[in-house]
């Protein structure tokens, strides 16, 4: 019999998982200091000025790039390469946020030039994500993971990061105020970027180079147009982040002050929303390959709008409010990995950014719209007759998914024919 001791059981990933993790990593790092950022910057110009137009002025100039990057930038990340867009983005954004605080420190920064740069960081903000998010499908290749947990593990750590990010720079910036809280902002880009540096991720050849920019950048929206179900796709989410933007930015609100308790209550609901929505994200990755995505993508849509309206418009105990709320978090969880499943099946990699990029910025579009749709309805109708306008538009977005042919496509498995064909030598 064999006495010689046999070596520990040390489970180790497969060397092909790293850059994967790295990369999720460096997602979540990067994101939840955008987070910080949003809530930094106008806590930063209200300490220092005391200026509440200058406090919006500041806010406002990290979301005014956003829709510019998402039409402009995709084209530029295909140009250069995914990893690489990554790395210049984090770091160009880093370096923009930590000058906010330098010349603040130094004496010499006036609010144009703060503008300026919280324009600028913003702008590169985008780029970075849409490259880090085009980077998936061939991570999830190499380690073995399908791209459907893949999805899920991205939606999960975009969630958490941005749940985390506001309240870690507001107790920041209790213990050691705004100032340093930008630079600490401003480390987590530098970190993000050399996850993704040392990450040994692909660099495949920038092909788009070859293209004229603005041939390019309409061959990202030629795409989009073309192909039904992603048309579909940014038309569906065009609607409904108008009317989520309205009901976060509006309708709660108003709902706190007319029915519950106040704003602790609605932050509350939101905090309750996008913890069950990291759930949703875990359990899609556990059930995805179980379940067809049409049959699960139906059901969780119908169940994220219409039921939370139609709840609230009944004004029920506030137990029953939360419970809604929670199981319709939970199932919204599960809508942005679906969607990124077919988006990757059926976007080209040579095209990945940019298609991505046209989508994002047409769903994007009519999100300033949410406010003013939301405020005007409650103006007119009321917040109970606002809540069953909302209830009926979802009720009918979620209808035409089982009406129209076009979402069966959604089932659809990688083919040969979305991949481009290689020019002969």
């Amino acid at each position: 019999m064999d006495t010689t001791p046999s070596a520990p059981d040390v489970r180790v990933a497969p060397p092909g998982k790293y850059p994967l993790f790295a990369v999720l990593s460096a997602h979540g790092v990067s994101l939840a200091g955008n987070s910080m950022t949003y809530l930094a910057v106008p806590w930063f110009v209200l300490d220092t000025t005391g200026s509440a137009t200058r406090t919006g002025l500041a806010a406002a100039a990290s979301f005014l790039p956003i829709l510019l990057s998402l039409t402009f930038g995709g084209i530029v990340v295909d140009r250069i390469g995914y990893r690489r867009a990554s790395v210049i983005a984090d770091l160009f954004g880093g370096t923009m946020v930590a000058l906010i605080p330098l010349l603040h420190l130094a004496g010499v920064l006036t609010f144009p030039v703060l503008l300026v740069l919280v324009f600028l960081g913003a702008a590169f903000d985008v780029p970075g994500n849409a490259a880090r998010e085009a980077l998936l499908p061939d991570l999830a290749q190499r380690s073995g993971m399908s791209i459907e947990r893949a999805s899920s593990a991205l939606e999960v750590v975009e969630r958490g990061a941005r749940m985390a990010g506001a309240p870690l720079a507001g107790a920041l910036i209790a213990l050691i105020g705004p100032v340093n809280v930008l630079l600490v902002d401003a480390g987590t880009f530098v970190l993000a970027a050399l996850l993704v540096a040392v990450s040994k991720a692909p660099q495949p050849p920038g092909d788009a180079a070859k293209e004229p920019y603005l041939a390019g950048l309409l061959q990202g929206f030629a795409f989009l147009w073309r192909d039904r179900l992603l048309r579909s796709v940014a038309l569906l989410l065009a609607t409904t982040n108008m009317l989520d933007v309205a009901y976060v930015s509006v309708v709660l609100p108003v709902y706190g002050d007319q029915v519950l308790s106040g704003a602790g209550a609605v932050g509350l609901l939101i905090g309750t929303s996008a913890v069950a929505g990291v759930a949703g994200g875990i359990a899609f990755g556990a059930v995805a390959q179980r379940l067809p995505r049409r049959l699960l993508f139906t059901l969780a849509f119908t169940l994220v709008g219409l039921p939370r309206c139609l709840v609230l418009a009944a004004e029920p105990a506030l137990p029953l409010v939360f419970a809604a709320v929670a199981a319709t978090g939970f199932c919204s969880g599960m809508i942005n990995p679906i969607l990124r499943t077919a988006q990757y099946h059926r976007i080209p990699e040579n095209m990945r950014a940019r298609v991505l990029g046209a989508i994002s910025a047409a769903a994007f579009a009519t999100v300033p719209l949410g406010p003013i749709v939301g405020g005007g309805l409650i103006a007119q109708a009321g917040l109970t007759g606002t809540l069953l306008v909302f209830a009926c538009v979802y009720a009918a977005a979620a209808l035409s998914l089982g009406i129209f042919k076009v979402w069966r496509d959604i089932d659809a498995v990688p083919s040969e024919s979305r991949t481009p064909p290689q020019e002969k030598e």
